[in-house]
Parts: structure tokens; sequence; C-alpha cells
């Protein structure tokens, strides 16, 4: 059954890890989500600007280039060039007008510009020589409508319009680009339209810089690219918020945070199911261990219990052999009730310390005299066990502050433990003396000694060391903890000095009582 509910301990964590990272994941993915609208809203907001800058140039040139038209009437080119002043101060974007047949000859009178002369001369040639072998006039069958044609000369970016006006002459007008930078998109772009909330650009094709400065610090992700369909197609306007360096900044940062939020919670997580798992196998293990101590504490009474019943019923019946007999089973059943009588002790003041209320009648004593008592109950034992004890009590030691009765616990746990762990030779020496500041009980056996990794834990409740489970030694498992307990609350310690196959030194060190000082009163 305890195997069962271990494994649905198991599954429940399982559950809690995979609903964990499903919730984390979930968390991420939505906060990634209402940024990525935001920064999306943000970018079309920008795009629909952008949209709108591009349709206003179009439309300024769109709007020159047909007021111009309007105008144009190759039959009457006289008119023409009494009226270009004119047309040229009200459609600043138009720098040229050129008239051509469909073999592209420039027809009588049929160039117009406002470049100064020497300029104008230079362009027409140029138009004449490179220029016009590079339209596609042939194509224009349609009259009136306007096609665009972007290419660079000499270094020098162009833009021309070219519509038919009639069955034989085609209409070719040149805009003026350094107008458009210098005018139009100033007045378009310049940071007082939106407070300098947005950065501008025009681009070539190939991402050369035509108008603006170079976006600095700028990701693709802020920035939209437009072109101009209709007629400056060989260009970009290229726009992104002026801030978007720090929105980058802010999306890194959230996106660091974020990771640093889920990985500190994912090892929350994991350190706590661990604490829980350690939790668990601790328990686990004190159950078992208690499981061990009920089945040693019951053994342990039993065997005692069953020989005083035993002999008791041959005594109470006059079924003995003699005085001898009679006398012998006597010490059996005394031998035994004290047995169990120091078992008892053990398992109450046990209880009493895992209760939390267990309580010392502390008096400053002579702890050589407690010890001498303490080997008085036990001598019988040791009689009996064969074990040979040396006592070596160093004279005139300080007194302590100590509980007798707990002193003898401590005393007789250490004797028992050592009576039966000892091998053949059953020697056992016990000593008293003072080092320093302190008074050392040593209880020395000539056992078979405590492996080093198991010198810390034989202190614990419950622990028994790995030598002597599998050999016929009865044990509770709470001795030493109890040796440990009381030695503490005296405010002293206790170590173990061992050598495997040579025996174990138990020292318990007491701090010798000093009187406190009495301050006299001031006169």
């Amino acid at each position: 059954m305890a195997q069962g509910k271990l494994s649905g301990t198991y599954a429940v964590i399982g559950a809690v890890v995979v609903a964990a990272g499903a919730f984390a994941y979930t968390s991420y993915d939505y906060a990634n989500q209402v940024a990525r609208r935001g920064d999306s809203s943000l970018v079309e907001t920008t795009r629909d600007i952008a949209q709108e800058k591009v349709s206003r140039i179009e439309n300024l040139i769109l709007d020159s280039e047909q007021a111009v038209l309007a105008v144009v009437d190759p039959s009457n080119l006289k008119d023409l060039y009494r009226r270009w002043s004119d047309i040229s101060r009200a459609s600043p974007l138009i720098e040229s007008i050129i008239i051509v047949d469909n073999r592209g000859q420039i027809i009588p009178d049929g160039y117009l510009s406002k470049k100064p002369k020497a300029e104008g001369d230079a362009f027409r040639a140029l138009f004449e020589q490179q220029i016009v072998r590079d339209l596609p006039l042939g194509t224009f069958q349609k009259l009136k409508e306007i096609h665009h044609f972007n290419h660079e000369y000499r270094g020098r970016p162009s833009l021309l319009a070219l519509t038919r006006v009639d069955p034989k002459l085609i209409v070719i007008l040149e805009i003026d680009l350094v107008y458009l930078l210098q005018q139009i998109f100033i007045d378009e772009f310049q940071a007082a339209h939106d407070g300098g909330r947005r950065v501008y650009q025009i681009v070539e094709g190939d991402g050369s810089l035509v108008f603006g400065k170079p976006f600095t610090g700028i990701s693709n992700k802020y920035m939209v690219s437009l072109p101009f369909p209709q007629t400056l197609t060989s260009w970009r306007l290229q726009m992104a918020r002026a801030d978007a360096p720090r929105l980058a900044a802010e999306e890194r940062a959230r996106r660091f945070w974020n990771w640093i939020f889920i990985g500190v919670s994912v090892v929350t997580l994991f350190a706590g199911l661990a604490i829980l798992l350690f939790a668990m196998r601790t328990e686990k293990r004190a159950n078992e261990l208690k499981s061990d101590f009920i089945a040693n504490v019951s053994h342990e009474l039993k065997t005692p219990l069953s020989l005083i019943r035993m002999f008791g019923e041959l005594l109470a019946s006059g079924r003995t052999k003699g005085a001898e007999s009679s006398r012998e089973y006597a010490e059996i059943i005394t031998r035994e009730s004290e047995r169990l009588s120091h078992l008892i002790d053990n398992v109450l003041d046990f209880a009493k310390i895992e209760r939390g209320k267990v309580a010392y009648d502390f008096k400053v004593g002579d702890l050589a005299e407690v010890l001498s008592r303490g080997l008085d109950v036990y001598r019988y034992r040791l009689d009996r066990e064969g074990m040979k004890l040396d006592v070596d009590i160093e004279p005139d030691l300080p007194s302590v502050r100590l509980d007798e009765n707990a002193m003898t616990l401590l005393l007789l746990n250490l004797v028992d433990n050592a009576v039966k762990y000892a091998s053949d030779g059953k020697r056992l020496h016990v000593s008293l003396a003072r080092r320093g500041n302190d008074v050392l009980l040593r209880v020395a056996d000539a056992g078979p000694g405590i492996p080093a990794d198991e010198r810390d834990r034989i202190f614990e409740r419950f622990y028994r060391s790995r030598g002597v489970r599998g050999r016929p030694v009865r044990g509770s498992g709470i001795g030493l903890a109890l040796v440990k307990h009381i030695a503490e609350a005296h405010g002293g310690t206790v170590e173990v000095d061992s050598t495997e196959g040579g025996g174990s030194t138990f020292t318990v060190s007491l701090p010798v009582w000093s009187e406190p000082e009495v301050k006299e009163p001031s006169a």
C-alpha cells in the first residue's frame, strides 16, 4: 500500500511539473503575443504615415506633369515658348520639356529648359546621344497616358515623364530632382511635422542613401520601406520611429528578464520538487527506521519478559534442583529485569526528547562519583559477560553541572554498547580526566571498530552500523542518539575515534563548573 501511495505521489509530482511547464510556456507565449501586437500596431501606424507621404509626393509630381501637359500644344509651340517662364514658375518640378517624333528626333522648337544655357545645351546633347536610345518610345501608343523612366547618367539620377500627345509626337518632361530633394522632401519630412517622433530617408534600390540621414541602431523590425510605384520607381521611402533603438533595447531587456523569470521559476520549481522528494525519502527512511526500531524494541522486550516469566514459573512451581538453581534463576530474573528497566528508560527518555518535553535536574556534582555508582550497577553484567573492566579516574577532579540520572543513563548506554559489540578480547577501559576547562569521560572497547563513513551517522536516531546489521546483536538504535542529546544538553560534546578491527573510543566532554562572579555593591 505504501509503495502504491508513493507511486501516486510521484505521478502527482510529474503532473505538477507538466502543468508548471505548460503554464510557463503559455505565459511566455502570451507575453510575446502582446508585445508583438504592440510592435505591430506601432509599425502599422508608421506604415500608414509612410504611405501617406509616398502618395503626397507622387501626387505632387503627377499634378505638376498634368498641369504642364495641359498647356503643351505641339501645333502652337511659339505660344509655349512665350508662356514658358510662367509655366516653370507655376510648376517648378518640371525642369525641361522635350518634344520628339516617333524616331526620337527633337522637332524644331521642341526643347525648352529652365537650366542655364550651357547646362541646357549639355543636357540636350546628352539626350540626343544617349538618353533617347534608352527610351522605349515604341511602346507608347495610347494618347495622354504617362509613363516614367528612371535612370542615371554621368553619375546623376534622372526622372523623365513620357506621354504621346498625338500619333506622331511624344512629349517628354524632365523632373527637377534637385528641387524635389531640396524643397519637396525637406518640406515633407522636416521634424516639425510630427515633433521628431519619426525619422525618414530615401534610398536607391541598392540601399545607397539619396536623402536623409543613415539610421543608427534601428532594426528592420521597426522600419517601414515603401516604393514610389508610379514615379520614382528606383527609389524607396524608409521610415521608422525615432525611438526605435529604445524600443529594441526594451524588447531585449524584456526578453532577458522573461528568461530570467522563467529560469528562476523553473529552478525554484525543481528545487522545491527536489526538497519534496528529499523530504519524502527522508520520511520514508525514518518510517523504515521506526519500523526497525519497533521490531528491535519488541524483540528486546520479549526476550527478557520471556526469561523472567519462564524462570519465575519455575521458582513458583518449586521445580528447582536445589538452592543453587534457585539462586541462579533469581539472578537471571534480576539481570533480565535490569536489562528490561534499562531498555524502558531509554525508550521513555527518547520519547520525551522526540516530543521536546525532556527536562533535566541540573546540580553541581562530582562526575567521578556518578561514574563509580553507574559502573557498580553494571558490574554484575560485566562479570557475567566475562568482560575485563579497567577504570582510570584522575584524582581531585573539578565539579561539573550535571543531571545524575541522565549522566548514569549516558554511561550505561556507552558501556552497554561496548559490551554488545565487543570482540573475543572483551576488554573495556573507562577513564575520567581533566583537559583544560573540560572533564573528559572515555569509554574504549576492543570491538570491530566503525567504518569512517559511518562515524557521524551512528549518533542518528535508529541508525545501526552496517557491520552489525547481519549479526545477532540486539539493539534499538537509540542509545547513541541519547548519549549525544544528553552530552549536548550538558553543554558538552561526544566524539568517537575508531579504527576498523581496532576498537572504538567514545569521548564525552563536559565543561568544568565555575562559580559565577558576584559583583560587590558600590559604596
